[in-house]
């Protein structure tokens, strides 16, 4: 009787086969990566995700990392055909500490390509993403075969924003914009310049300069805004004109006289 014991991963493969469409995946486009190397992630993520990979890249070797500290220290020397896929796992990109090591990370991976993989469905951490170097961003809600597409990039430096991400996208950037029309809704135009000015933190001789005004007819705009605002002073105001432009539904603006 034989007693070896079959290989996890082989197990997996035969008790779950990929759909017939990832398998034709690598027969078109650029050459298939030689290695793909996977930093952080859940056992679960890197069996299942790893036995996937296999069979969509026959041949491609696996390397598993604990963090990007361990890739640094005993990653391969390989540069040419080497994917990272860059786990942020429930981190918010956003965060100026993670966002920090990722750019750190993408700048020691040099030519080879960067994807970063997250449980967070932040739609607008493909920008922060693309911005450190990363070549694509895969969220929460992407699919196998985005991901795919992504790995298919010609090269490191091309940048693939998932098909699923699109929407989430644009609604973003619409409440965005949004944003940005909210002091529009409460200042005419004059009052508008001159209150964008008064976030900076300008001076009244700054203001009266840029916009071609009397320091006396900026005084008058000033008093308006701050009227409007209920503020009793220019700092006050700044901050309450910064939490309008930033959506805020809890700042009162009194109307025109």
């Amino acid at each position: 009787m034989n007693s070896s014991k079959q290989d996890p991963d082989e197990d997996f493969d035969n008790r779950h086969p990929a759909p017939t469409p990832l398998r034709k995946i690598h027969d078109a486009g650029p050459p298939a990566p030689r290695i793909i190397s996977m930093i952080a992630g859940s056992p679960f993520e890197i069996q299942v995700l790893g036995a996937l990979l296999r069979h969509i890249f026959p041949g491609v070797e696996m390397h598993h990392y604990a963090n990007a500290r361990d890739w640094t220290q005993h990653g391969s020397g390989e540069t040419e055909r080497e994917i990272v896929l860059y786990n942020l796992g429930n981190d918010a990109i956003s965060e100026p500490s993670v966002k920090a090591a990722l750019q750190a990370f993408v700048d020691k991976a040099g030519p080879r390509q960067v994807i970063v993989i997250s449980r967070n469905d932040d739609a607008l951490a493909v920008f922060h993403a693309i911005d450190c170097g990363a070549s694509s961003y895969i969220p929460p809600d992407a699919g196998v075969d985005e991901l795919i597409e992504a790995m298919r990039a010609p090269s490191s430096k091309s940048v693939v924003i998932p098909r699923s991400s699109m929407a989430s996208l644009r609604a973003a950037l619409d409440h965005r914009t949004e944003r940005r029309q909210g002091l529009e809704r409460f200042f005419t135009e004059r009052q508008l310049e001159v209150a964008r000015a008064l976030q900076r933190g300008d001076s009244n001789k700054i203001i009266a300069y840029e916009l071609g005004l009397c320091e006396s007819t900026v005084k008058v705009h000033i008093r308006n805004i701050m009227r409007k605002l209920k503020a009793t002073n220019r700092t006050q105001a700044a901050f309450r004109l910064n939490e309008l432009a930033n959506g805020s539904t809890e700042i009162e603006v009194l109307p025109e006289d």
